[in-house]
C-alpha cells in the first residue's frame, strides 16, 4: 500500500479557505501570476472572473489569511500560497491561466519594470520548460540596471529585489543571475547577502559580485593624540581615504607593527567611529619592535616581573586575561578591564587584577591549571591605588596602597591583613618585589621610602626628601637596587649594602660627577644614592634591564631613553614607532611597551592601502587666526561658473573661495554652501577693494550678510589696497564669529587694480589672520620659516612640483584641481601627499646637495618623520645621488607620491630604497617627481601577505 504525498500548509490552508469561502479562493486565484494586487488590480479581476460577486468579496480576501501582507496601496499574497494556486491552474484549467496572465499584463502595462519583470519571469517559469540562465539573465536585466544605477532608485529596486525574487519560482530565483543580482542587491543596501546565498560560492566570486555596485567614497580620516576618528563623510578638516563601496563601505585596519592583526570596520552614511589604539609590543633596546599586539577602540594593559607577565585585552564588551607563569599561558575571562595589574617575580607564580567588581587573585595549581580568586573590598574600604607584590619573611604578600597606606595581605586577601606601612602623606608610586623582599614608597611629598619587610620589622630607609615630586620608580630584583625619576629630568639610583656601586662617571646638566650629586644637607639613614643621568624630559616609566645593561627610560613620546647601569652616564635616545607609556623589563634583554597611537594602516576592499598617523599637527602660531587655517589649502572658483571641483577633498584641499559676484542669500550661493558642507570643504567669499570714495557701510553689510550664512570667512583681493580703518572693522566683524577666518591676498599675487597705499601690505599683515604672497625663490633665499604663498596660474610643471615640496602653500589655481590632464592629475597626486604626510605639516625644510643643477632634493621632517622630495628639470634621464647625513644602515625610504599617474587601485607595494655608504641613489625621469618617505629600521611593518578580506584561515 502506497502512502498519499504529504501536502503542504499552503494546500491545506487553501483547503480550509475553499470550504469555508469559496469565492475568495477564485478572487485569489485571479491574483497569482502578479507581482502585487493594487486596488484597482483587485476591483478589475473581481468584475471580470466573478462578474456577479460583490464588493464585499475584496474585503474579505483583504483580510483572510491567503495574503502575507496588505496596506492601502496593495495587497501581496503569500508566495506558498501563490505557488499552490498557480500550480492549481496550470494542472487543471490552461485557459483560464492563460486568461489570467492576459489580465495580469494588460493592467500592469504601466507597472513599473521591477514589477513586469518579475510577472514575465513568473509566467515563463509557470507554463513552459525550465528557462535558460540566458533567458532569465534578460528577463532580470532592467533589474540589474535599476540596482547597478544609484541614488533612492537603486536602493527602492534592492529592497523589491530582496523581497520578490525569492518568490519566484525554484528554476529562476535558483538560477546564477538571480544570485548575483540578490547579492548585488544586498551589498547596495549594505546588508549581508539572504541565508544561504552567499554560501553558493566562495568568497572570492562573491566580493566580485559586490563590487559590481560600488563607487568611490571618501572618508575622512582625523588623526588624534591616541588613534584616529573616522567619519562618513568626511569632516571638515580631516585627511581623506578614497575608497570604495555602496551604503556599507568595508574596512581593514592595524597598527604598521609586526604580528599587528587585522581589525574589521564597517562605515555607513552619516555614521562617525573614534578609535583608540593601544599597543602593547616586545621590542629590543634600541626600538626594533619584534612583534606587537595592538586594539583598535579596545584596551590593553599588561605587566612583566621576571620571567613571568600577565596581558588583559578588552575588545567586543569582553576581558581576556592571560597569564604567564614562565612555564604555561593561562587563558582566563574577566568581567571588566582591569584597573590595576601585578605579578609575583618569584616564589608561586601569582597575579592580581582589580576591576571594578573586586580584586581577582589568580595562582597556578599543581596540575598547571589557574585558580582564580575573587576578593571583595569591605564595604568602608577604599579601593587601592596601586598593587605589588613582595615577602614578609617567607611568606609571599600582596601589597595594596590606600591613601598614605601600604597593607600587606596574605594570599592577597586584602581581609587578611598581616602589616601596615603608614606614610606622612599620600602614596603616588610603588615598586615592590618577591625576591627582594622589598617595598619602595613614592608619596606626594616627593620623599622616597624603602621598606624591606623580608628582614623584618626594622625603620624604613628614606632616600629621598627634597619635596621634588617623583614621576617614575622601578627597581632591580636582583641586586635589591631602587630606580627613580623626578620631575626635573634626574634619574637616580640607590644600592643596599654589597650592590654594585656607580662608577662615578655619570654627570648630571652642570657637569658634576656621580659623587658630587650627593645631598650633603641631609643626614640618610642608610646608603647613598647616585644621579644616573638627567633626561631631555621627566620619565612616566622606567625599567631596568642588567642583561642589557641598561636602565630604560619611557617619557610618553615616540622613543625610548637608555642609560649605562649600573654605572650611569649620558642618556641616548631610540625611535620607537609609537609613543610608549610603560615599559617594563622583559627576558634576554629584551623590553615589554606599552602605549598608543602610532601608524596605522587602513586598506580597502579594492586593495588600496593607506597609512595615516595618530599625532597632533603642529599648533599655529599665536594670533594667527583659527586652527583650521594653518594647514589647509584653498582654490578660489572661477566667477563665470562657481562651481566645486569634483573630489576635492581627495586631494587635498580644505576650502574654497566664493567669486565676488556671489551673493549672500542668492540661490546659487546657497546651493554652493550646501554643497561644500557635504564634502566637508570650509568656504571663504572673496571681496574686491572698495575705490577711494565708496562708503564701507554697504561692504561691511555684506561681510556680515556671509558670514551670517555659514560662511568660514573672508578673502581680501588685493589686500595692500584696503585702507586700515576698514581692516580694522572687518577683523572685529570676523572676532565676532568663533572659527571665521581673515585671509588678505597680498601684492605680486593678483594683478591690482589701481595704484597702492605704501603702508597697505603691513596693515593687511598686522590685521589679517594670513596674508598670501608669492611663492618664494627655488631655492629659497633665506632659511627659515617661509611666508604664506600661493601657486600661480601657470606656473611650469616641474617648478610647480618642486613648490609644493616646500612648506607654506595656501592656494592653488583652480585648474589644478578641474583639468583632466596627466600634468594636472600628477600635481593633485602631490597636494594629497602633502595632505596626508605629517612630516610635510611642518615648517621645517632643507636643500640637500645634488651636484646637478637639474637636480632639486627637499628633505622635510616633523614630529619624528622625515620626507624627501626629489625633482628633476632635466631633459633626459638623471641619477640622483643624494647624501644621507647619519644614515641608519637598515634604514629605508619608501616612495609615497611620483607625478606618474597609476592604474586605479594600485596593486604594487610602493618602491623602497636604501642608502649604501651614506649616499641614495635612484633614478629619474627626465622632468620627474618622486617623494619618499624614510622608514627606521626599528619601524618595519607587518610582513603578513593574507588577504584581510578573506574567509578566515581554519
Amino acid at each position: 500500500m502506497t502512502a498519499a504525498p504529504e501536502r503542504s500548509s499552503a494546500f491545506r490552508l487553501i483547503a480550509e479557505q475553499r470550504r469555508d469561502q469559496p469565492d475568495v479562493v477564485l478572487l485569489a486565484r485571479s491574483l497569482c501570476l502578479a507581482a502585487q494586487a493594487e486596488p484597482y488590480f483587485l476591483r478589475g479581476a473581481r468584475l471580470r472572473f466573478l462578474p456577479r460577486s460583490g464588493i464585499g468579496l475584496e474585503a474579505r480576501l483583504w483580510f483572510s489569511p491567503l495574503v502575507e501582507a496588505a496596506d492601502s496601496r496593495a495587497l501581496v499574497l503569500n508566495p506558498e500560497v501563490s505557488a499552490e494556486l498557480r500550480q492549481e491552474l496550470s494542472a487543471r484549467d490552461l485557459s483560464l491561466l492563460g486568461s489570467v496572465r492576459e489580465y495580469t499584463r494588460t493592467a500592469h502595462r504601466s507597472a513599473p519594470p521591477l514589477v513586469r519583470a518579475f510577472e514575465d519571469l513568473l509566467w515563463r517559469a509557470t507554463i513552459g520548460p525550465r528557462p535558460a540562465e540566458a533567458e532569465v539573465e534578460e528577463a532580470l536585466a532592467p533589474l540589474f540596471r535599476q540596482v547597478l544605477a544609484e541614488g533612492a532608485g537603486a536602493a527602492d529596486a534592492s529592497r523589491w529585489v530582496l523581497r520578490f525574487l525569492p518568490r519566484l519560482p525554484e528554476d529562476v530565483h535558483g538560477s546564477w543571475p538571480a544570485w548575483r543580482l540578490q547579492v548585488m542587491a544586498a551589498e547596495r543596501l549594505g546588508m549581508e547577502p539572504p541565508t544561504g546565498v552567499a554560501a553558493r560560492t566562495d568568497a572570492d566570486r562573491v566580493r566580485a559580485v559586490r563590487s559590481l555596485v560600488h563607487s568611490e567614497v571618501d572618508i575622512g580620516v582625523r588623526p588624534v593624540a591616541d588613534g584616529l576618528v573616522l567619519t562618513r563623510p568626511p569632516e571638515p578638516d580631516a585627511l581623506v581615504c578614497p575608497a570604495s563601496g555602496a551604503a556599507r563601505v568595508r574596512l581593514r585596519l592595524r597598527a604598521a607593527l609586526p604580528g599587528a592583526g587585522w581589525h574589521e570596520l564597517d562605515m555607513y552614511a552619516d555614521e562617525r567611529a573614534a578609535l583608540r589604539l593601544g599597543v602593547i609590543a616586545e621590542a629590543l633596546p634600541d626600538g626594533t619592535v619584534l612583534h606587537a599586539r595592538a586594539e583598535l577602540g579596545g584596551t590593553l594593559a599588561c605587566v612583566r616581573a621576571a620571567g613571568r607577565g600577565a596581558t588583559a585585552v578588552t575588545a567586543d564588551g569582553r576581558t581576556a586575561l592571560s597569564v604567564d607563569d614562565g612555564e604555561t599561558v593561562l587563558p582566563l575571562e574577566l568581567p571588566e578591564a582591569p584597573t590595576l595589574l601585578a605579578v609575583a617575580d618569584a616564589g608561586p607564580a601569582a597575579t592580581a587584577a582589580l576591576t571594578g567588581s573586586g580584586l581577582h587573585v589568580v595562582s597556578t595549581a599543581l596540575d598547571g591549571t589557574a585558580d582564580a580568586v575573587l576578593h571583595r573590598f569591605p564595604a568602608a574600604a577604599a579601593e587601592p591605588t596601586a598593587l605589588g607584590w613582595s615577602r614578609l619573611a617567607r611568606q609571599t604578600v600582596l601589597c595594596l596602597v590606600s591613601g598614605t597606606d601600604v597593607v600587606l595581605a596574605a594570599d592577597g586577601d586584602p581581609r587578611r591583613e598581616l602589616a601596615r606601612l603608614t606614610h606622612s602623606a599620600r602614596v603616588v608610586g610603588l615598586w615592590s618585589s618577591v625576591r627582594a623582599g622589598t617595598v619602595a614608597v613614592a608619596d606626594a611629598r616627593g620623599d622616597l621610602v624603602v621598606h624591606r619587610p623580608a628582614s623584618g620589622t626594622g625603620p624604613p630607609t628614606t632616600l629621598w626628601g627634597t619635596g621634588q615630586a617623583i614621576t617614575a620608580l622601578t627597581g632591580d630584583p636582583a641586586s635589591g637596587a631602587v630606580v627613580w625619576a623626578t620631575e626635573d629630568g634626574r634619574v637616580h639610583a640607590w644600592r643596599p649594602d654589597g650592590a654594585p656601586e656607580a662608577g662615578g662617571d655619570g654627570v648630571d646638566g652642570a657637569g658634576e660627577t656621580a659623587t658630587g650629586r650627593r645631598d650633603r644637607d641631609r643626614d640618610r639613614e642608610e646608603d647613598d644614592w647616585d644621579v644616573l643621568a638627567v633626561l631631555p624630559a621627566p620619565a612616566t616609566s622606567l625599567a631596568v634591564s642588567p642583561e642589557s645593561g641598561l636602565v630604560v627610560a619611557a617619557d610618553g613620546g615616540p622613543r625610548l631613553l637608555r642609560l649605562p647601569w649600573p654605572e650611569g652616564g649620558p642618556a641616548t635616545g631610540a625611535p620607537v614607532p609609537f609613543p610608549v607609556r610603560e615599559v617594563c623589563p622583559a627576558p634576554s634583554g629584551r623590553l615589554l611597551l606599552t602605549g598608543h597611537g602610532g601608524e596605522v594602516e587602513i586598506r580597502s576592499e579594492d586593495g588600496r592601502a593607506h597609512l595615516f598617523t595618530p599625532a597632533p599637527v603642529p599648533a599655529a602660531p599665536g594670533g594667527a587666526g583659527p586652527a583650521w587655517l594653518r594647514d589647509s589649502i584653498g582654490v578660489v572658483l572661477p566667477a563665470s561658473d562657481p562651481r566645486l571641483p569634483s573630489r576635492a577633498r581627495r586631494w587635498g584641499l580644505g576650502h574654497v573661495c566664493l567669486p565676488a559676484s556671489c551673493e549672500p542669500g542668492a540661490p546659487g550661493t546657497t546651493a554652493l554652501v550646501e554643497e561644500a558642507r557635504a564634502q566637508g570643504l570650509r568656504l571663504l567669499a572673496c571681496l574686491d577693494p572698495p575705490d577711494g570714495t565708496a562708503a564701507h557701510g554697504p561692504l561691511l553689510r555684506r561681510a556680515y550678510d556671509l558670514l551670517e550664512e555659514g560662511l568660514d570667512g573672508l578673502r581680501l583681493r588685493e589686500a595692500a589696497r584696503w585702507p586700515e580703518p576698514l581692516l580694522i572693522r572687518l577683523r572685529h566683524l570676523l572676532d565676532a564669529f568663533p572659527g571665521a577666518a581673515l585671509v588678505g591676498v597680498a601684492d605680486g599675487h593678483e594683478a591690482p587694480d589701481g595704484p597702492e597705499p605704501a603702508s597697505g601690505s603691513a596693515a593687511a599683515a598686522a590685521h589679517c589672520h594670513l596674508l598670501v604672497g608669492a611663492p618664494p625663490g627655488v631655492p629659497a633665499a633665506a632659511p627659515g620659516p617661509l611666508s604664506p604663498w600661493a601657486l600661480p596660474p601657470g606656473t611650469p610643471y616641474p617648478e610647480a612640483c618642486l613648490l609644493l615640496a616646500l612648506p607654506g602653500c595656501h592656494e592653488v589655481p583652480f585648474a589644478v584641481l578641474d583639468a583632466a590632464t596627466p600634468r594636472t592629475t600628477a600635481l593633485r597626486t602631490l597636494l594629497a601627499a602633502r595632505a596626508s604626510q605629517l612630516a610635510l605639516h611642518g615648517e621645517d625644510f632643507t636643500f640637500l646637495p645634488t651636484g646637478d643643477p637639474r637636480l632639486t632634493a627637499v628633505r622635510r621632517s616633523h614630529a619624528g618623520q622625515t620626507v624627501l622630495c626629489l625633482t628633476s628639470t632635466a631633459d633626459t634621464p638623471v641619477l640622483a645621488r643624494i647624501p644621507v647625513p647619519d644614515p641608519e644602515p637598515a634604514a629605508a625610504f619608501v616612495e609615497i607620491a611620483h607625478d606618474i599617474p597609476a592604474p586605479h587601485p594600485a596593486a604594487d607595494e610602493p618602491e623602497t630604497v636604501r642608502a649604501a655608504e651614506g649616499v641614495l641613489t635612484l633614478p629619474l625621469g627626465p622632468g620627474r617627481t618622486r617623494w619618499f618617505r624614510l622608514r627606521p629600521a626599528q619601524h618595519s611593518r607587518s610582513a603578513e601577505a593574507t588577504d584581510p578580506f578573506g574567509p578566515p584561515t581554519p
